[in-house]
């Protein structure tokens, strides 16, 4: 099995993200007010690492919480291209018995940000808003909840690139440390129209139990500063 993919680039990204959530949440709450027991009663939405089948398949996933959910058919993932490999994903399904089968209904790709220590020589803080920030229930990942600005291109290879850099690393007490963590983003020519949702992961395993972590993100407000304490 292949390990997660990290992603620094991204495609210019549409609104498409945003309307699929809203009328799968339209629906859901039309059908429940209607019958009670509709199609969508009993979706539920996970941040998991899902493991693929065939391309563009994903047999599987095991939420942040730790609950295995095993899908009653492959859900179908036109950006899960690697066969029998791991991917972050926000995966929303139902299943209406305890220990059951789960019924698969989409799954939205979470970039993973690779860390690199040290600004590169091109560093890049071009703003964008950062809506959530918060620790996983496994205390795996810090996830982040950002927007984007976007809007169609004429150049098709024209890309947006977020990344994360470690500036900086304290020695404190014991064997704690505290990490200066950017957000690196190159707007890179693409038009900021409007604004998309995504969601990004920050794997934790290269930091140790009681580290703190401040994450700066440039926003379009200022820069904001996050404060993590890693228990």
């Amino acid at each position: 099995m292949k390990h997660l993919p990290t992603a620094l680039s991204m495609p210019s990204l549409r609104l498409v993200l945003s309307m699929a959530l809203l009328s799968l949440l339209f629906a859901c709450t039309t059908d429940t007010y209607e019958t009670g027991d509709g199609k969508y009663s009993y979706l539920r939405a996970d941040f998991a690492v899902a493991h693929s089948g065939t391309s563009k398949s994903l047999l599987e996933a095991t939420t942040d919480d730790g609950a295995r959910l095993v899908f009653d058919s492959p859900l179908p993932c036109s950006w899960a291209t690697t066969p029998d490999s791991l991917y972050r994903a926000l995966i929303y399904y139902s299943q209406k018995e305890v220990g059951a089968q789960v019924t698969g209904h989409s799954a939205h790709q979470v970039l993973v940000l690779p860390m690199k220590t040290g600004a590169p020589e091109n560093m890049h803080t071009d703003p964008l808003d950062m809506e959530s920030a918060w620790l996983s229930a496994n205390r795996k990942y810090l996830n982040l909840g950002l927007y984007v600005k976007t809007g169609t291109v004429g150049d098709k290879d024209a890309r947006q690139s977020i990344g994360l850099v470690r500036d900086t690393i304290i020695a404190l007490d014991g064997d704690v440390h505290e990490h200066r963590l950017r957000i690196y983003h190159n707007q890179n020519g693409v038009p900021a129209y409007y604004s998309s949702k995504v969601y990004a992961s920050i794997p934790l395993d290269s930091f140790a139990v009681g580290d703190i972590l401040h994450l700066d993100v440039n926003t379009f407000e200022g820069v904001v500063t996050r404060r993590f304490e890693l228990r």
